[in-house]
């Protein structure tokens, strides 16, 4: 036990441990759960930006492990599998509670302003944060997971699409739209010093 409390990840996850722990084997999951926790706990925080709330959905996505553990499949990797159920959590979380992703948008404003001319004093110190907000949420939800899982979470956009249940094609033309339409507003608000709420 407390070897697997050192080590967790793909690596530390004997995949045996699904079956077991669907015939009822109590000591499976709770290696099960060292070997795994730091990491989905990582994942929840990063969308969530708020420990309790990471907690409180970590303690759900391991009762949804538990209970589904008979419909893993030794294909793709366990913690993508794990990581796709923390995800339908998180964003189960969002829409009972009417609220937006929670994301760094400063993180957002630089990353989308990369590659981008000189921007001015004015957006380079934009200080209402609700503007990154509004210019965040043009995008549709599917189109904030895919964004936030490369940009925050540093997930590659195979693991994506393997998370989201879309081809990876799918997920780099949605990735490279979001992106566009990020940086089109921007530079909007650039010129005309407000955002304009218009569709992109």
């Amino acid at each position: 036990m407390d070897e697997n409390k050192k080590q967790y990840g793909n690596d530390a996850i004997n995949e045996d441990w699904f079956e077991a722990i669907s015939k009822g084997d109590d000591q499976a999951f709770t290696e099960l759960y060292y070997a795994s926790y730091k990491e989905l706990f990582g994942f929840l925080l990063s969308l969530t930006r708020n420990k309790e709330d990471a907690e409180d959905l970590l303690q759900n996505t391991y009762i949804r492990i538990r209970n589904g553990s008979h419909l893993y499949k030794k294909q793709g990797t366990p913690m993508t599998w794990m990581c796709a159920i923390a995800k339908n959590q998180y964003l189960d979380f969002v829409r009972k509670n009417k609220k937006n992703n929670s994301v760094d948008y400063d993180e957002v404003e630089n990353y989308v302003s990369e590659g981008m001319e000189k921007q001015s004093p004015q957006m380079k110190n934009v200080e209402d944060k609700m503007l990154i907000e509004h210019i965040f949420n043009i995008l549709g939800e599917e189109e904030r997971t895919i964004v936030t899982l490369h940009m925050i979470d540093g997930l590659k956009h195979r693991e994506i699409a393997e998370l989201v249940g879309l081809s990876l094609s799918t997920v780099l033309s949605k990735y490279n739209r979001s992106l566009k339409k990020l940086k089109n507003c921007l530079v909007d608000y650039q010129k005309g010093g407000h955002y304009a709420g218009k569709r992109y």
